[in-house]
């Protein structure tokens, strides 16, 4: 069963940064880590900005997530399209054991770490965070 947590906060409060904190502590220990970045900006096939970021970091997959289609970036392979009904549909594509998404906040069924922008959790505490989330 994979572990999922959602990464919320409004812009400049560091999700970005923190996801990418998560990654490189997971990935250091050996765990795979995927991502789903949600944008209401229109989808493209560019390995840049977050997407880069994030799989720079060692995630894989990527998923960049528009409303209703999708683009899935993996190491070494052309991105590729898919479309979806629902959001829990985007964990399919999703090979590893943790999943970290951000955006996608009013999705109810996922949990959620919310970040402000006057406090920063270092991958520790993040981790501490989501390790009590899991297991309860």
């Amino acid at each position: 069963m994979k572990k999922v947590a959602v990464i919320a906060g409004y812009s400049g409060a560091g999700k970005t940064t923190a996801i990418e904190s998560l990654i490189r502590h997971y990935a250091s220990a050996g765990v795979a880590v995927g991502v789903i970045k949600h944008t209401h900006h229109p989808l493209n096939e560019e390995n840049k900005g977050d997407t880069a970021r994030f799989l720079a970091a060692g995630a894989g997959p990527v998923i960049l997530a528009g409303d209703g289609e999708a683009v899935i970036f993996r190491h070494n392979e052309p991105p590729a399209r898919m479309t979806f009904d629902a959001p829990a549909d985007l964990l399919e594509p999703m090979t590893g054991e943790i999943v970290l998404i951000e955006g996608f906040k009013h999705q109810p069924a996922w949990p959620r770490v919310e970040l402000t922008r006057n406090e920063w959790r270092t991958a520790a505490e993040l981790v501490a965070i989501l390790d009590r989330i899991w297991r309860s």
